[in-house]
């Protein structure tokens, strides 16, 4: 069936306009230029026939009574364009599930067997937007879903596309043939050849649209965006505002944790965990030595009041170890005299028995004995005639040989000194053998 614009239910109103530094561009604050909705189109969608909704700098305000649309229109764009999910509890504004996808099509104003219709975003980004649609310079991106439902089942086919071209506006496309009805899946794809795409399944339609409208978002901080606007855009929120409500929605839209920010921040705890400990460890340590300081303090005011009596005590023991340094060199000396002494003694003891011996074998030999009958026949010849007996010749009295003195060796004695041994030496008398009575 061909399609007819309508006029819409509701007002749109043109909000003012502030100054040029507000634009969708760089922006006063030196940020990098970003992405901003500046239309959003309803084709062939519950009552909306062509219905193209134009943003002012990134705002949209729909103003009309309950019943024209406001919620529905929020429903088929926002969020569904950036989440690509047909669940009811995620479309519907009031987070039920009896309004489905399928209902949108094939509920109020739907003719026939089957319905196709077109849900799509237009963004802009740009150094300065101007006034104009087609501002110079300016960089743009579409995203939307072909949506197809039949009365004979209760699924939707959606066919989600991005695109760089514009709908509806000179040098783009439009999304109805020449006879005014929505373009199929096989001419939207022709339609977007060089241009852009039909994604082959809605998780790669999410990626394209996260990576081109949010380069800075992982994809977990993208579901947690999602998240927020799906608590933000229920119905009155404004007009029953409960603090407790609003920061535990907040609270569930905030993005969860990644887990390296988790081990870094588990990381940091552990550090202040051992900077706390080492902290203590050195306060102990101060503590010890200031304590230390104390005692050693204390000892070294008793060292100086008691100097002068340790400098006395340093100068006797100074006088005490030299003479005991002396005294020892004095006995070193002593004990070597002593060594020598001892080594003279000896040799006077082996001296005094090579002279006893040769004593001995003098006595013994036959020329001592020959001298002794000799000095016997000498006293008899010099004996007068008268003193012998008249009863005849005396007997001549035998002489007495000298005791032979053994050698005894007696204890240590000085050595005698060279004139105690020459007067100790027999003397040899000449005419008489050594050792004959005189």
């Amino acid at each position: 069936m061909p399609l007819s614009r309508k006029n819409p239910p509701y007002d749109v109103t043109a909000l003012p306009r502030r100054a040029s530094a507000d634009s969708a561009g760089s922006g006063a604050r030196g940020h990098a230029p970003r992405w901003q909705p500046t239309r959003a189109g309803v084709l062939n969608v519950w009552r909306y026939y062509d219905e193209v909704f134009t943003f002012h700098r990134g705002r949209l305000l729909l103003r009309g009574p309950n019943g024209t649309g406001k919620s529905k229109a929020l429903e088929v764009l926002l969020p569904f364009l950036f989440d690509a999910s047909l669940r009811p509890h995620r479309l519907s504004t009031f987070g039920g599930s009896e309004r489905t996808m399928h209902w949108n099509l094939m509920g109020e104003g739907a003719t026939g067997l089957t319905r196709v219709g077109y849900v799509w975003l237009e963004f802009r980004t740009g150094q300065e937007q101007g006034e104009g649609p087609d501002g110079g310079g300016d960089a743009w991106f579409t995203v939307g879903a072909r949506l197809q439902a039949g009365e004979r089942t209760t699924s939707v086919t959606a066919d989600f596309f991005t695109t760089r071209r514009r709908i509806g506006a000179p040098g783009g496309f439009d999304l109805v043939n020449d006879a005014g009805r929505p373009l199929t899946r096989a001419a939207l794809a022709q339609a977007l050849a060089g241009h852009g795409e039909v994604h082959a399944s809605a998780s790669e339609y999410r990626d394209t649209v996260r990576q081109t409208l949010f380069p800075g978002l992982n994809e977990q901080r993208y579901d947690a965006l999602i998240t927020a606007l799906l608590q933000l855009r229920t119905p009155k929120l404004s007009q029953r505002l409960d603090p407790s409500l609003l920061s535990e929605l907040l609270s569930r839209a905030l993005p969860p944790l990644d887990q390296g920010e988790i081990s870094e921040l588990a990381d940091g705890f552990e550090r202040l965990d051992r900077r706390r400990e080492h902290l203590s460890r050195l306060e102990d340590e101060v503590r010890a030595a200031q304590a230390l300081g104390a005692r050693q303090r204390a000892y070294a005011q008793r060292v100086l009041r008691l100097a002068p009596a340790v400098i006395s005590a340093t100068t006797e023991m100074d006088n005490r170890t030299r003479a005991a340094r002396e005294s020892e060199e004095a006995h070193r000396a002593a004990v070597e005299e002593q060594g020598r002494a001892e080594a003279e003694h000896a040799e006077a003891e082996a001296l005094a028995e090579e002279l006893a011996s040769r004593i001995e074998g003098l006595t013994e030999s036959d020329a001592y004995r020959q001298g002794r009958d000799l000095d016997r026949l000498r006293q008899q010849a010099a004996t007068p005639a008268g003193t012998r007996g008249s009863g005849g010749p005396r007997r001549a009295r035998p002489v007495k040989r000298p005791a032979r003195t053994p050698c005894v060796r007696r204890g240590p004695r000085r050595r005698p000194t060279p004139r105690r041994r020459r007067s100790a030496a027999p003397r040899a008398t000449p005419g008489r053998s050594p050792g004959a009575p005189e």
